[in-house]
């Protein structure tokens, strides 16, 4: 063999290398949400700062008591549209109350009435009740908006004071 024809071999299976790792990155990404805590509204769950791992929701089985990350309504037009401009910073992390024909939860019957949840919806809490804005204001959530499912929470660490 000549030294020309090694020398693409060789290109060849670094090209062949650099295809599977990229489709192995693709994969993960279209499988996986990675977001950012923001807020309190999942105090003392989850704190600002917090990273949260999770898989698509088209990928995951829900169930009730899930941490999910959904789309957030746009408040300006009175959280009864998800037609935003871009999807990006329109993100907000909840726990999966209830799925369609479960039992409406007691928290959020005030707003959304006694009674089974209808199908292609889903009711979603903030574990701080008095600083989250979730189903109890917004009323229900298409299935649909439901973005991931947390695996798994890394907590930030703690700052260190300036002294």
């Amino acid at each position: 063999m000549t030294a020309a024809y090694l020398g693409v071999l060789g290109v060849l299976g670094v090209v062949a290398v650099l295809a599977v790792v990229g489709g192995c990155l693709l994969w993960i990404r279209r499988r996986t949400v990675v977001i950012t805590v923001r807020g309190v509204s999942m105090r003392p769950t989850l704190e600002a700062g917090d990273v949260l791992i999770g898989r698509r929701a088209r990928t995951a089985r829900l169930r009730a008591g899930q941490v999910v990350v959904v789309e957030k309504p746009d408040p300006d037009a009175g959280f009864s549209s998800w037609s935003w401009p871009d999807r990006r910073g329109h993100l907000m992390i909840k726990r999966l109350a209830a799925l369609p024909g479960d039992p409406v939860p007691a928290a959020a019957a005030g707003r959304l009435g006694p009674g089974p949840v209808p199908p292609g919806s889903v009711v979603v809490l903030g574990d701080n009740a008095e600083e989250s804005v979730d189903s109890r204001q917004i009323g229900y959530f298409p299935v649909e908006r439901v973005v991931g499912v947390a695996l798994r929470t890394h907590r930030r660490a703690p700052r260190r004071s300036a002294r």
